[in-house]
């Protein structure tokens, strides 16, 4: 992975199989800046309680201005959760947050679609085991449902036609 500052271009090399299938959209207002904010009203405070009017109102005014910049600069990202905990983020605003999400979209779905594609082959030539577990993994990454693993299982060990034998009521 290579990464740059916030105003340029950053390049990713993440394997398809680190990567979860789902996305995270997140606002967040920098707690940096409220505190200092919080701090600057308190010494506000402590200055007026002195008497110093003039003083605590510049430090009222300096917090005013924290709080406004903090609400100005919210940061707002589309993440994609990686396994070894280097994940994609995106940056979006109000204007692209759709086209931002949708690119994210499309990396899960190419995502899934090669990872379905590499593991969810079946060859009866080739060891079982191996396949199943690839089966499992398919699963547990919720790439494919329940009823799929169920029938590409039955694929696997050649109960594709599931006829009853006895009595039919």
């Amino acid at each position: 992975m290579h990464k740059q500052t916030v105003f340029e271009s950053s390049e990713y090399e993440i394997s398809f199989e680190s990567m979860h299938n789902k996305l995270k959209v997140q606002t967040s207002v920098s707690n940096g800046l409220l505190i200092i904010a919080f701090f600057l009203v308190a010494i506000g405070f402590i200055i007026w309680g002195s008497g110093n009017l003039t003083v605590s109102r510049i430090f009222f005014l300096l917090s005013l201005g924290f709080i406004v910049t903090a609400f100005l600069t919210v940061l707002k990202t589309v993440t994609i959760s990686c396994y070894d905990n280097d994940d994609i983020v995106l940056y979006f605003n109000s204007r692209n947050r759709e086209e931002v999400t949708n690119f994210a979209s499309r990396i899960i779905n190419a995502s899934n679609a090669y990872l379905l594609n590499k593991y969810g082959k079946l060859d009866r030539d080739l060891p079982i085991q191996g396949q199943l577990n690839s089966l499992e993994f398919l699963r547990n990454r919720e790439i494919i449902t329940e009823e799929q693993f169920e029938r590409l299982k039955d694929q696997l060990f050649g109960r594709e036609n599931k006829s009853s034998i006895g009595f039919n009521q």
